[in-house]
């Protein structure tokens, strides 16, 4: 808090000037800095903070041996660090990383890490309409014992426009063995509308393996939706 000393030129002064308000009281006349408002959340960046308060607690929780695991498993993946693929990933980063892609996907924590390679990506062969339902089609057909996916859709696109991975929102789908997933109420949830056909979008698609921490790299692509 800042005094403000008055003079002949200058006998009043009340308001705000920028970040402070100057305001009167018994002391004379003082400034102060008004308080920041915190920016609130919205719901997906909540899910992904409690998501990483779970993860956090449980990699706490883990014995000195089971660290000892996850430090050594990216000797045996080869995983690398997104910015230098010469460095590979810590245990503790694979750690958050892959268990978050668990959480997200509606999966729980991985307790016991298998030493298994990745399994074939998932890839997404199209966007459909059948019955007002937005479903995407990927193959091959996951098995969620052993492989699931991430994926990630922007908002319709106009044709010719550049592929952009800005934009992109994650869609849930519920891990099951199958090809089409309904992706209807995630997609209103964050944009409002079921698109209509022949519209373009861009996406992302990461597939992990649901046995041992270990996952495919991001494809970026663009795809028209399209009657079914």
């Amino acid at each position: 808090m800042a005094r403000v000393k008055l003079s002949p030129l200058l006998t009043s002064i009340s308001g705000s000037i920028g970040a402070l308000t100057i305001q009167r009281n018994k002391y004379g006349v003082s400034a102060r800095q008004k308080p920041i408002p915190k920016k609130s959340l919205s719901p997906a960046q909540y899910i992904v903070r409690q998501h990483m308060l779970t993860i956090q607690a449980a990699w706490q929780a883990l014995s000195d041996d089971d660290r000892l695991q996850w430090n050594r498993f990216p000797d045996f993946s080869g995983q690398t660090i997104n910015r230098d693929k010469s460095i590979k990933i810590s245990g503790h980063a694979l750690y958050l990383k892959y268990q978050m892609f668990r959480l997200t996907a509606g999966l729980s924590l991985l307790t016991e890490i298998t030493y298994l390679t990745m399994p074939t990506p998932i890839v997404l062969y199209g966007l459909s309409l059948d019955v007002a339902a937005f479903l995407i089609d990927v193959g091959p057909e996951p098995d969620p014992d052993e492989i699931f996916f991430l994926f990630s859709i922007s908002n319709p696109k106009q044709e010719g426009t550049a592929p952009s991975r800005s934009g992109l929102r994650y869609m849930y789908v519920t891990p099951a063995e199958a090809t089409y997933f309904d992706i209807t109420e995630s997609y209103k949830a964050v944009f409002g509308i079921v698109p209509t056909a022949n519209t373009y979008f861009n996406y992302s698609i990461r597939s992990f393996s649901t046995l041992s921490p270990i996952f495919s790299n991001v494809i970026y692509g663009e795809m028209i939706y399209e009657i079914a």
